[in-house]
């Protein structure tokens, strides 16, 4: 994954690495803060595309495109195949595995395109999403709340 596709707000410590797992775990107000924060991240009338977790869908990442204010085409369009978190994976000793992701449909717009997600652990699965996207014919930005300091 090339580092220019990729902004985040700050480490994965402190506030941050709370209101990511926060959002991990579908806490409203955590939800809620990490909306705000993307709004100040994201342009004006872009593509929102939530990043789906380990289980193939967007759950979280969803509600909060939903709530984020403004102008921005929401689309759920990432999916991938359940597997072991790479967190996971990463903490037990194991080499992160590359991630089965597929794009749907993705229409040419003229929007900038950004996958959102509330933090980037290994970057497996944001080089998957930025392929994914690229594949259904667009380039994407990944943008998450925070990177985790063993990246």
């Amino acid at each position: 994954m090339n580092k220019s596709n990729l902004i985040w707000f700050g480490r994965y410590e402190g506030w941050l690495k709370w209101l990511a797992r926060g959002v991990r775990d579908c806490d409203y107000e955590c939800m809620k803060k990490a909306a705000k924060l993307f709004d100040m991240m994201l342009v004006d009338e872009c593509v929102v595309i939530p990043m789906p977790s380990h289980t193939g869908e967007a759950k979280q990442m969803l509600s909060v495109a939903n709530m984020i204010p403004g102008e921005r085409l929401v689309l759920d369009v990432l999916r991938c195949s359940p597997h072991e978190s790479n967190y996971t994976q990463k903490k037990d000793g194991f080499t992160p595995s590359d991630i089965n992701m597929w794009c749907g449909c993705l229409p040419k717009l003229g929007r900038p395109v950004y996958i959102i997600d509330n933090v980037i652990c290994t970057g497996v699965t944001a080089g998957a999403a930025l392929r994914a996207v690229k594949n259904a014919g667009s380039d994407a930005m990944v943008v998450a709340l925070a990177s985790s300091p063993w990246r």
